[in-house]
């Protein structure tokens, strides 16, 4: 039998990340659950029989830490997917935030670019690998999202993948994107639950008149994973019900 491809999932304790967890699991992956969330991902580790090691996306030494411990429990990583996020809900009309854009710019952005260090330099080193980034629909029609801080920290998530794609391709590590729309995950219930009687029209609006689900987005991770999309590097998925149509 051959040995599981392993999977580190950064965010992977709830939401996108739980999902993609999951799926990677049923698919024969060995999945890192990377996350900030102890109680949350320890419990998932258990019952997908993966391993949970702490993260901030922020620090480069959390980074270093978390692949030995991944490396150090499974050996060498076939991929990295980064689905941690933050949204905040800073307005370009609003009164400014240094504080929050800074952190949301750490989180979303930051994070990216040292997942892509850390992880892509391990991937170098072996030759093989794939990178899979998180972005949002907002990075393609601004007009989903009234946080600016998030779409543009979003936007830049799209500009850190095509970088590396192109820095890492020569040695065998493809780098691409996955853009959800409006997804069902603890970061908009609490929209949902305050607003309840706004979600029939919000999915009118939806040309496939539904919300997304948290495996909608798994799937695309998979695709970009497995040998499905071994061709594919430096390309972006969106995922949205097709809402910028």
């Amino acid at each position: 039998m051959p040995t599981p491809q392993v999977v580190m999932v950064t965010g992977g304790a709830s939401g996108i990340g739980a999902a993609t967890c999951r799926l990677l699991t049923e698919r024969g992956f060995q999945v890192v659950i990377a996350d900030l969330q102890e109680e949350l991902g320890r419990n998932l580790a258990d019952e997908l029989y993966g391993l949970f090691v702490h993260l901030d996306v922020s620090l480069p030494e959390s980074w270093t830490a978390a692949l030995d411990a991944a490396t150090t429990a499974y050996g060498p990583l076939h991929g990295l997917v980064a689905a941690a996020g933050f949204k905040s809900e800073y307005l370009l009309g609003g009164p400014l935030d240094p504080e929050l854009f800074h952190r949301t710019a750490a989180i979303n952005q930051l994070g990216i670019i040292l997942g892509v260090q850390v992880v892509g330099q391990h991937l170098r080193e072996q030759g093989s690998g794939s990178i899979v980034n998180i972005s949002s629909g907002s990075a393609m029609a601004p007009t989903q999202s009234p946080d600016i801080a998030y779409v543009s920290t979003k936007w830049g998530v799209r500009g850190i993948s095509r970088v590396a794609a192109k820095e890492l391709s020569p040695y065998g590590v493809r780098v691409n994107t996955v853009l959800p729309g409006l997804i069902r995950t603890p970061m908009i219930a609490t929209i949902i639950e305050s607003f309840p009687e706004r979600v029939a029209d919000i999915e009118a609006d939806i040309p496939l008149r539904r919300m997304g689900e948290p495996i909608d987005v798994a799937r695309a991770a998979y695709f970009f994973l497995s040998e499905l999309g071994s061709y594919c590097t430096g390309s972006e998925l969106v995922v949205d019900g097709g809402s910028l149509v």
